[in-house]
């Protein structure tokens, strides 16, 4: 995580914002890196072991902590197992954390990016991805009103 004053930063530009001559000092800007695990089933089973637990409960707490990030899961087979893995994996982290479904992203991926992946990764039938993606928040300045 990096914390970085406006001044020694270019600002970010929205179109919502009101534009300002200077940024005050309480303004910052936040960046979470991204944020990549692999859990992995065992053969032929969507059950969550309490080693994947501790990984999702890594997650979670991110997810909770910081209130704009989200997670993106992901597969590489398409079968109602591979269902199964992604709901067990996206119902344990909202049940237990309290994350809002939009914040939960469940994919499965192309045949294309499939056979690329099986490349790198020996077990990839019973492999999850879990992905919080980069991201970076403006905090709020109290005494302007504005972000």
């Amino acid at each position: 995580m990096a914390i970085h004053s406006f001044s020694q930063t270019n600002p970010i530009s929205h179109p919502l914002v009101t534009e300002l001559n200077y940024y005050p000092e309480q303004g910052m800007l936040v960046a979470f890196p991204t944020h990549y695990d692999v859990i992995y089933f065992e053969n032929n089973s969507s059950q969550l072991t309490i080693t994947m637990k501790t990984i999702l409960n890594n997650i979670g707490y991110l997810l909770d902590t910081y209130k704009e990030t989200y997670l993106v899961i992901t597969l590489h087979t398409s079968d109602d197992l591979a269902y199964d893995r992604l709901y067990s994996v996206a119902d344990y982290i909202a049940m237990q954390f309290k994350i809002e479904q939009e914040r939960i992203q469940i994919m499965l991926t192309s045949q294309e990016e499939t056979k690329h992946y099986k490349q790198y990764e020996k077990n990839w039938k019973n492999s999850t991805e879990l992905i919080m993606p980069k991201t970076i928040i403006v905090t709020y300045d109290p005494e302007l009103g504005v972000y």
